[in-house]
């Protein structure tokens, strides 16, 4: 089903946005529904162009062994189809889009963004559950004019974030496995609502928030808002209640729409006036999860709130193109700050691996997104020694495969990590893994420099550079050795030991020494 939402005004972008109008898109890939919403610059404000959602029910396709069925990925891809034509015209850079639960938990995800591929010019990547939930606040708090104290729920069709924060800083954040299609399809699959299916619905949930629950009652909320499609159809539901208040849901009203669920029966006999069929089929364990939500902690009620997701990845987006304000380099400089890089080493790597880049990027045909990677990698190749210095390219990929990185998406995160375990000693080609959003070709060429920047200065000191580096064509790196760097017979017999290791990535080492 298609549905053009109306549109709402979003909060004014940091000072400067006027003078780079552009047009933005943001793409959510969830569990239950496919969100599109386009914006441009007008007055330093993103204003809003479409809003355009598809229902997909990608979740009821997961099988036990989280493989998604032929039927459900091929309604997620002619979904696809329709948001591709909307996005006819918008750059690469100016699109972002995100896929979550369904797809995060997809063993075949690949095959998806694969057959995607042929047909959307965009990548598409898979967000972590707190990655997900950092971006439905940030959606929430660019369109909030407040800074109060707030918790967010959103329910999801597989999973449902919570988050704690006041003004546009987050104070925690969780994403649990608990979502209105899967549990569904868990508690009331055949159709029957009853009071014990109810209850044991609500005390799945509340056994899924219990790790959190003493994390989220330590603040006190000044306000509680939802977001998402089932806060919204559940609040259109209490609307119709006598005692209503547009937009607000009272933990009594709730338990109201529990008991109507109950003597209703049968979840094909829901229905509620205004409210999609489809919307119906999934509303009694939306009801669960957030009765349990309420319950446990201890919410009398709670207020609707439009933006989500969606909203967070746009203005992420807009802010990272226009203002130049990147959280994963924020993440990066806290990440090497948390665990005590040597700082005066891991600029000199990146000062090196700049100018390498500069010098092989053209004939390499890599772009500015590469450049970041490789400097984000030079300035974190040394993490491990927080454990230790043996194996330290080992240690260092296993804290960045492993850390929570805000911004940061699963393959990007992984790549981080895969380029900073090769950086040093032997190369194994196997421990690099595929990749959807990544060519080989390109990640090859990107080790290649980071190992080049790490010897120029393996001698730890602010020299002259020991050598210099020109791409001679697609496959052959020259190094032409400065008369520093020929007076190093230890530099001289790594440079060479590294011809081996760059002809199993496919490219040539040509040595000058004279």
């Amino acid at each position: 089903m298609s549905e053009t939402e109306p549109l709402t005004p979003l909060a004014p972008l940091d000072e400067g946005a006027a003078a780079a109008p552009a047009q933005f898109a943001a793409l959510d890939l969830g569990s239950n529904s496919f969100h599109l919403i386009t914006a441009r610059v007008i007055d330093q404000q993103l204003q809003p162009l479409l809003r355009f959602k598809q229902r997909v029910h990608l979740a009821t396709g997961l099988d036990e062994d989280n493989y998604l069925d032929d039927e459900s990925m091929q309604r997620g891809l002619d979904a696809l189809r329709l948001c591709a034509q909307r996005l006819e015209g918008f750059s690469p850079d100016k699109v972002h889009i995100v896929a979550t639960h369904t797809l995060r938990e997809a063993r075949n995800r690949d095959e998806f963004i694969t057959r995607a591929a042929e047909f959307l010019p965009y990548p598409i990547e898979t967000i972590s559950g707190r990655e997900e939930a950092r971006l439905i606040y940030k959606g929430v708090a660019q369109t909030t004019p407040t800074d109060a104290q707030r918790l967010v729920i959103d329910i999801g069709g597989g999973s449902t974030e919570l988050i704690s924060g006041h003004a546009f800083t987050v104070d925690f954040l969780t994403s649990r496995l608990m979502g209105c299609v899967s549990f569904t399809e868990r508690f009331f699959g055949d159709g029957e609502i009853t009071a014990k299916r109810f209850d044991r619905a609500c005390l799945a949930a509340r056994k899924e928030l219990e790790p959190v629950v003493q994390q989220l009652t330590h603040y006190t909320y000044d306000v509680v808002y939802a977001t998402s499609g089932t806060a919204k159809a559940i609040a259109h539901w209490v609307n119709q209640q006598e005692d209503a208040v547009e937009g607000v849901i009272t933990k009594a009203q709730l338990q109201k729409c529990r008991e109507a669920l109950i003597d209703i029966g049968r979840v094909d006999k829901i229905s509620i006036s205004g409210m999609d069929p489809e919307r119906e089929a999934i509303l009694t364990a939306g009801v669960a999860i957030l009765w349990a939500i309420m319950d446990r902690l201890k919410i009398k009620q709670l207020f609707i709130h439009d933006a989500a997701l969606r909203e967070g990845v746009l203005y992420e987006l807009a802010s990272r193109v226009m203002d130049h304000q990147d959280v994963r380099q924020r993440t990066v400089d806290g990440m090497a700050a948390r665990y005590q890089v040597d700082v005066n080493q891991s600029r000199r790597v990146e000062k090196t691996a700049l100018r390498f880049f500069k010098d092989a990027a053209e004939v390499f045909a890599l772009d500015e997104g590469w450049l970041n990677r490789l400097l984000w990698a030079a300035r974190l190749h040394e993490i491990g020694l927080q454990i230790n210095s043996s194996s330290l390219q080992q240690h260092s990929s296993y804290i960045l495969a492993n850390a929570d990185m805000p911004g940061f998406g699963r393959e990007e995160q992984a790549l981080l990590a895969t380029l900073v375990r090769a950086y040093r000693k032997k190369i194994k080609l196997d421990l690099i893994p595929s990749f959807s959003l990544y060519k080989k070709h390109d990640i090859y060429r990107i080790i290649a420099l980071l190992r080049l920047a790490v010897l120029n200065n393996s001698d730890r000191q602010d020299s002259d550079p020991r050598f210099f580096i020109h791409a001679k064509d697609d496959d052959t790196l020259e190094v032409d050795v400065t008369v520093e760097g020929r007076m190093d017979p230890v530099l001289l017999d790594d440079l060479r030991s590294e011809v081996k290791q760059f002809a199993k990535l496919g490219l040539c080492l040509d040595i000058k020494e004279n």
